[in-house]
């Protein structure tokens, strides 16, 4: 045998490959013998070698052995296999976390059969289909409705703007968030909100802006959270000091006068804000968006909501 040429079984040990898969690629032509012994037997020189090493890692890389001949004939270049076999990799990646974000809801959620097949559907949607749902939503939650500019301004601007290659837990939040406001009770429990909004609105009960309600929101967040997180009982004394200041900022925020009445109205109100579901719905598009999520105001609601119903017997 001619000094520096391979037998196939040696070429077998250099490269890691089977001997029945490298005659197989000779077959092909990929990596053809340069000689043959006297004996018949298929020769391999150094560039053999190093074409098969290339053969091994392109086909490793999950290119078909068609892309391969091309690359190696000179027809196609290396880059551009690479980089159309980059963006393949990167969609089957992307396939696989939405299949993720299912499996995961499921687990999270204890979704049943019917449960897992419409995350599932829903996950399937492009991104801008999702994105619809949600704009969707507000759109039919406030169709008809006369709505303060500014506040209905501002539940228009409140519809997700993801990044083109969400992280897993942006992807997961996307499938829980689609979900959700495909869920007819959660649409129906929104219109139904936004519809006594209207109501307040038409009728004069609710005088104010969107600016002072938000002051007023962060009022309980600051005041009856710090009355939550010390272990206040919603009936104390001090709960009843909580409640008259905060009562007071909203009476001020809807142009209202703090009496019984207010109060039996801002009660009505609270119980219908706090929901868990449209807390969650404001946690989702945060993650979605990539901002990071306030901390959850129900409990806090719920906490004002007792101790304002205890002190309702009080007098104002």
């Amino acid at each position: 045998m001619r000094e520096g040429l391979h037998t196939i079984g040696e070429m077998a040990r250099l490269n890691g490959l089977p001997v029945a898969t490298i005659r197989y690629y000779s077959d092909q032509g990929l990596v053809p013998p340069v000689a043959r012994s006297p004996g018949g037997y298929r020769l391999y020189d150094d560039e053999a070698l190093a074409r098969l090493e290339l053969v091994r890692t392109l086909r490793d890389l999950g290119v078909g052995l068609a892309t391969v001949a091309r690359v190696l004939s000179g027809a196609q270049s290396l880059a551009q296999v690479a980089d159309r076999q980059a963006a393949a990799l990167e969609a089957r990646i992307q396939e696989l976390r939405v299949r993720q974000a299912v499996l995961r809801h499921a687990v999270s959620h204890g979704a049943g059969p019917a449960a897992v097949t419409r995350a599932h559907r829903l996950a399937a949607l492009a991104a801008g289909q999702r994105r619809r749902m949600v704009a969707d939503l507000i759109s039919e939650a406030t169709c008809g409705l006369d709505m303060d500019p500014g506040f209905a301004a501002r539940l228009r601007s409140m519809v997700p703007d993801p990044p083109d290659d969400p992280a897993p837990a942006q992807l997961e939040a996307w499938v829980e968030l689609a979900y959700l406001v495909s869920d007819p009770d959660f649409r129906a429990a929104v219109r139904a909100a936004f519809e006594r909004h209207a109501a307040d609105r038409a009728s004069g009960a609710d005088r104010g802006d969107p600016a002072s309600w938000r002051r007023a929101e962060q009022a309980v967040l600051d005041l009856a959270g710090a009355a939550l997180a010390e272990g206040v009982s919603p009936g104390c004394a001090r709960a009843r000091a909580v409640v008259a200041e905060l009562v007071a900022v909203f009476a001020d925020a809807h142009g209202r006068d703090d009496d019984a009445e207010f109060r039996r109205w801002l009660a009505e109100r609270v119980r219908v804000g706090a929901d868990a579901r449209v807390s969650r719905y404001f946690a989702l598009l945060a993650v979605v968006d990539g901002r990071a999520a306030g901390p959850d105001p129900v409990p806090v609601a719920w906490w004002f909501l007792s101790a304002l119903e205890s002190s309702a017997a009080q007098p104002v």
